[in-house]
């Protein structure tokens, strides 16, 4: 079991590509028992994946190939010892405008088995944009 987060550029996705990612994800998460989330603040996706290494592997292969987003960074990979999301095949956390209003929408919805390092990430992202 790992768990990868990467982030991503995408500047000019509309609600209804964002619910498009948002479906594919989930369909082939299930497919492949990978769990996590996603986060989109208008320019950026951070994603939290969760799931064997091989399963893994082959999301982030059809991810870095998708032309919708650019300059994919991995900022985490580690093993992990149990899921966080174990119920989440992809949720999306929709974010506030403000940063205080992301920060907080963050704070209510994360897994509490989150790692502390995985969830100063994900609460430094809503500081983005």
């Amino acid at each position: 079991m790992r768990q990868y987060v990467y982030v991503s550029t995408a500047e000019t996705l509309s609600g209804d590509d964002v619910a498009e990612i948002l479906e594919a994800c989930q369909r082939n998460n299930a497919a492949r028992e990978v769990t996590g989330l996603l986060l989109y603040n208008g320019r950026n996706f951070l994603q939290l994946l969760e799931g064997e290494s091989e399963s893994l592997e082959w999301i982030m292969q059809r991810i870095e190939r998708d032309t919708r987003h650019h300059g994919i960074s991995r900022l985490y990979d580690e093993p992990a010892e149990s899921r966080a999301c174990p119920d989440w095949l992809m949720k999306r956390i929709a974010l506030g405008d403000s940063g205080e209003a992301r920060r907080e929408r963050l704070e209510a919805e994360l897994p509490e088995a989150l790692d502390p390092m995985l969830r100063r990430i994900i609460l430094n992202f809503a500081l983005l944009n």
